[in-house]
């Protein structure tokens, strides 16, 4: 069982959810809801979906198959609507046996300006919850994992937060960690890119690389850590080092995201690894210009069930 969480309402999320749900697919799920808020979008929509409200203590007994199954919080609005519903999920994950949580997407203008001015985005929310800072944001397309060692920080403070060496390498620990228990990789090899064009050419395009990057990677095989680098962000991805590498670490959000994403043709997926609980989302944003015209795909959506499930078993099976 997953527990979805609302997403911006106004966003193509729910409208994916619900192609979803009518294309009967097989994958369950809960979705977290204040039952108001999404009746009101049915109706607004002419939407006809039957909703069963479900008992928190016993879920899984009032669980209603061709019915979209609901938990049901208070909301004043729905950008607290959106905002408890990560919340909730969270805390009933915990406590009850589900596979995860698969977060549509938020718009973060919207939350800042109505809820929490220092909300940054679901991953960063995931680990103030859980007062971790070892979790790593992983992007999976089939056979391609990339990950950044920064998620959503401002391009001048990248150099600052790679001199927290310790941190940096606990990121590398974690991300290995992952690779073995998460997806089966037996020995997993990374491949790591510098901060600076052409990984800063042996110090003569900025010292980052040589100070701080190469220190760690050292540090890293050491503890038999398969680690290579740095290399050139523009280098990373191509056909050969695809076959030869099991995971391609970035040091910041944009050099991952923007292979990522041509690559995966928005069907990949964000996986925030070393949680308490598995959360996935589709690799995608609201897309408020496209609601409404039938024209998204579900793909990342499903791809969330698919390697949510897998990384369950991988789980259980350790």
């Amino acid at each position: 069982m997953f527990l979805i969480t609302i997403g911006d309402i106004k966003g193509i999320g729910i409208e994916l959810l619900i192609k979803f749900f009518k294309l009967n697919y097989k994958y369950k799920f809960i979705l977290v809801t204040n039952k108001i808020i999404i009746l009101n979008y049915l109706k607004k929509n002419g939407i006809k979906i039957k909703i069963n409200e479900l008992n928190h203590s016993n879920y899984l007994d009032g669980y209603i198959k061709n019915k979209i199954n609901i938990f049901n919080f208070k909301a004043k609005n729905i950008y607290e609507n959106s905002y408890k519903s990560i919340i909730e999920s969270y805390k009933f994950c915990l406590k009850n046996k589900c596979i995860g949580i698969i977060t549509l997407p938020i718009n973060k203008y919207k939350i800042i300006k109505n809820i929490d001015k220092n909300f940054i985005g679901h991953t960063e929310l995931f680990e103030k919850i859980e007062k971790n800072t070892n979790s790593n944001m992983i992007f999976v397309h089939k056979k391609l994992i990339i990950s950044s060692l920064t998620t959503h920080k401002k391009l001048s403070k990248i150099p600052i937060i790679i001199k927290n060496k310790t941190l940096i390498y606990n990121k590398i620990l974690a991300l290995n960690k992952t690779l073995i228990r998460d997806f089966k990789i037996k020995k997993p090899k990374i491949m790591i890119s510098g901060i600076n064009p052409h990984a800063g050419e042996n110090g003569k395009i900025g010292l980052e690389e040589e100070l701080y990057i190469k220190p760690l990677i050292k540090k890293a095989k050491k503890n038999k850590i398969q680690i290579y680098g740095p290399i050139s962000g523009d280098a990373m991805i191509n056909k050969k080092n695809i076959i030869n590498y099991d995971c391609f670490l970035f040091i910041y959000h944009d050099q991952a995201l923007i292979p990522f994403k041509l690559l995966s043709n928005y069907e990949g997926i964000n996986f925030t690894s070393n949680l308490k609980v598995i959360r996935l989302s589709p690799d995608h944003g609201t897309a408020e210009d496209i609601v409404g015209k039938n024209i998204a795909s579900v793909k990342s959506l499903v791809n969330c069930f698919k390697i949510g499930k897998q990384i369950y078993r991988n789980r259980k099976s350790n």
